[in-house]
């Protein structure tokens, strides 16, 4: 029962760890790789506008 446990624990920690690296990094990078990766706007043509 206490391995049980003890492997509830590490995994718990790994996902808490994992998240908050991911949170860090969302915070960190998100708004620069949302710039760098930015589809640019879509122009439509006047001819094609049915």
């Amino acid at each position: 029962m206490e391995s049980a446990l003890e492997f509830v624990v590490i995994v718990g920690g790994l996902t808490f760890s994992v998240a908050t690296a991911i949170l860090i990094e969302e915070l960190i990078f998100g708004r620069l790789f949302s710039v760098v990766f930015a589809r640019p706007a879509e122009v439509s043509k006047s001819g094609q506008d049915r």
